[in-house]
C-alpha cells in the first residue's frame, strides 16, 4: 500500500468511496433511530475535488492500482488560537480495507505535510456516534473532544485543551 498526494485520475475512486462511506452512515442512522437525523451529500462534485487536488495537501491510498483509501484537507491560516493548521475534512477508508492501518497511513501523509509546510497542528471534526473514527484519532495521538472536535499538535508547547469545543 502506498500513500500519495491525491490526483485528478483518482476521481471515480473517491466517489465510489464517498458513496459508499455516506450509503453506511445513513443505514446506521435508519437503524440507530429510524430515520435520518444528520442527511449528508450523495455525492461530491468535480469543483470540489478539483479543490482538494489544488491544496496540495490531501492525499490517497493506493493499493494494487486500486484506490482503496482518501483523505482530503486544506491549510487554513488560524483556527481558534493555533495559526497555520491543516484541516482534515475527510478521512475515508473502503469497507473492504479497513482495520489494516490505512487510515494511520493517510493521517501519516498529512502529518509528514504539516511538519514539512511548518504547519502547527491539525485539526478535524468527527460524528458523534462514529466509534471507529474516535478510535483511529486516538490511535494517530489526535486529542479527542467531546467526540467532536479532534485535534494534533506538531509543537508539544501548544496545548490541545485551550481549544475551544466546536458544536
Amino acid at each position: 500500500m502506498e500513500t500519495r498526494l491525491l490526483q485528478h485520475s483518482d476521481y471515480p475512486g473517491i466517489r465510489e468511496i464517498y458513496k459508499a462511506v455516506t450509503n453506511e452512515y445513513l443505514q446506521y442512522q435508519k437503524e440507530r433511530s429510524g430515520g435520518v437525523y444528520d442527511p449528508v451529500r450523495p455525492d461530491l462534485d468535480t469543483s470540489q475535488l478539483d479543490f482538494y487536488v489544488a491544496t496540495h495537501c490531501s492525499f490517497a491510498a493506493i493499493e494494487n492500482e486500486k484506490l482503496v483509501g482518501v483523505l482530503l484537507a486544506q491549510p487554513l491560516r488560524w483556527f481558534n488560537d493555533w495559526d497555520k493548521v491543516l484541516w482534515l475534512e475527510y478521512i475515508a477508508v473502503h469497507s473492504a480495507h479497513r482495520r489494516r492501518g490505512i487510515g494511520l497511513a493517510l493521517i501519516s501523509a498529512a502529518k509528514d505535510f504539516a511538519r514539512k509546510d511548518h504547519i502547527k497542528g491539525l485539526f478535524t471534526t468527527l460524528n458523534i456516534d462514529n466509534e471507529e473514527s474516535k478510535s483511529l484519532l486516538l490511535k494517530a495521538k489526535f486529542d479527542v473532544k467531546d467526540w467532536r472536535v479532534a485535534s494534533y499538535s506538531q509543537d508539544s508547547s501548544l496545548s490541545p485543551s485551550s481549544l475551544a469545543s466546536v458544536s
